[in-house]
């Protein structure tokens, strides 16, 4: 599978998609619709912090699909602009004061997602979270006091 959303699907997907994106979409070219699917399942398929797998369930698919249009919507409106901050980035701008903008260092490696598709493909993260707690003993007892030795 080269793609997990299809133009006919990202045409359903849309129809029922709240704002600009349910009468926009449809009067895209369908090249222009596909160019940005494709960007939008390149960028996830390829990202390391996901793990996607390559025969996902039916759940797995409807998540992908779902973010695989969020992205390309998200494309459609800010893809120019993500091109022009991530070069600046690329080239070690930390700061660009005509438009008061500055640029964190731990961000300029890191590719943008909207929050609803970081939340669509939460599922797929890789990275390991978990949590740290002190914990205490209720005894003074030395570990050479109980009996263990070497």
């Amino acid at each position: 599978m080269s793609e997990w959303a299809t133009i006919t699907d990202a045409n359903t997907y849309f129809t029922t998609r709240a704002g600009d994106a349910m009468t926009v979409w449809p009067t895209l070219t369908d090249p222009a619709k596909q160019s940005y699917l494709t960007t939008s399942y390149k960028q996830i398929s390829r990202d390391s912090q996901w793990s996607i797998p390559a025969s996902p369930t039916a759940a797995q698919l409807i998540l992908l699909q779902d973010a695989q249009c969020e992205l390309s919507w998200y494309f459609h409106i800010h893809i120019n602009d993500q091109d022009r901050r991530k070069g600046i980035q690329a080239q070690g701008v930390i700061e660009a004061g005509v438009v008061g903008e500055v640029y964190e260092k731990e961000y300029m490696d890191k590719i943008p997602y909207p929050p609803f598709v970081k939340e669509l493909l939460g599922a797929f993260d890789t990275h390991v979270s978990f949590g740290v707690t002190e914990i205490g003993r209720d005894e003074n007892l030395e570990v050479t006091d109980t009996g263990v030795v070497d």
